[in-house]
């Protein structure tokens, strides 16, 4: 009887604890990455309502943007990963938003080879939302040295924040860049050095706007972008890379 029970929940879509289901885009890395970074036992889903945006080909393979828009996602998230299958690093960035929903991330990144690219959204229940979408390119992104740090003037501007942000109705828009070198440890006798940490955060308040963590595959000087469901009074952006720089900038709550 409870054979019978499971698989008429299967055929009625259902989320089967621990299932796994089948990847549309056919990747050797789909459940090693899975378990990896969401763990195993988990509860999975495809969700079309996870609407991951990258170029069908990448042009510039150390400058390949990302679009995640969660607009159309119902209730609310504790959670987002998202990871570059066949990157050397795959893991791109992990991302906790606070009170205030985080509708729309953007985010350029390198890429090694042709990959699939995920986004993993984990909703008040536990369960993990995927969306997924693939990006052809000659490759090599993750192994091409830097180009700022190869300018000599370089250290001048260096943790230089430009942007701010821009009221929308309803909500707001953050969008900054910083200048870094985001060197991916990955060229000859050049240490990794990367940004690791951005928070959102309005000042007093009991928790941040949303809180990022950042791999290598994060792309050079990197631009963000954060729309958020609600506008704050206003907030200040914090960033601190892996040699311990922190960078800070108060970004307002509209423009």
């Amino acid at each position: 009887m409870g054979r019978i029970v499971l698989l008429f929940f299967i055929l009625l879509g259902g989320p089967v604890q621990g299932a796994v289901p089948e990847d549309p885009f056919g990747s050797p890395m789909w459940e090693y990455n899975l378990n990896r970074y969401l763990g195993e036992g988990r509860e999975v889903v495809l969700d079309e309502r996870v609407v991951l945006t990258v170029p069908p080909f990448a042009e510039d393979s150390a400058q390949v943007p990302l679009t995640l828009d969660l607009s159309g996602f119902p209730g609310e998230v504790d959670e987002i990963v998202t990871w570059i299958d066949l990157n050397p690093i795959p893991h791109l960035f992990t991302l906790t938003p606070g009170a205030t929903p985080t509708r729309l991330i953007s985010l350029n990144f390198r890429v090694q080879q042709a990959t699939t690219v995920r986004a993993a959204v984990r909703d008040r229940h536990g369960v993990w939302h995927i969306g997924s979408a693939y990006v052809d390119a000659a490759g090599g992104g993750c192994t091409a040295p830097s180009l700022t740090a190869a300018n000599p003037d370089w250290e001048s501007n260096f943790g230089t924040i430009r942007g701010g942000a821009f009221s929308q109705v309803p909500g707001v828009r953050y969008k900054f860049s910083v200048m870094h070198p985001m060197d991916s440890g990955m060229v000859g006798d050049v240490p990794a050095f990367h940004i690791e940490s951005v928070r959102l955060a309005v000042p007093g308040a009991d928790e941040p706007l949303l809180s990022m963590t950042l791999s290598q595959s994060a792309a050079e000087n990197p631009m963000f972008v954060f729309e958020l469901e609600r506008q704050p009074a206003g907030a200040m952006l914090w960033l601190r890379d892996n040699n311990g720089n922190v960078f800070e900038r108060r970004l307002g709550g509209g423009a």
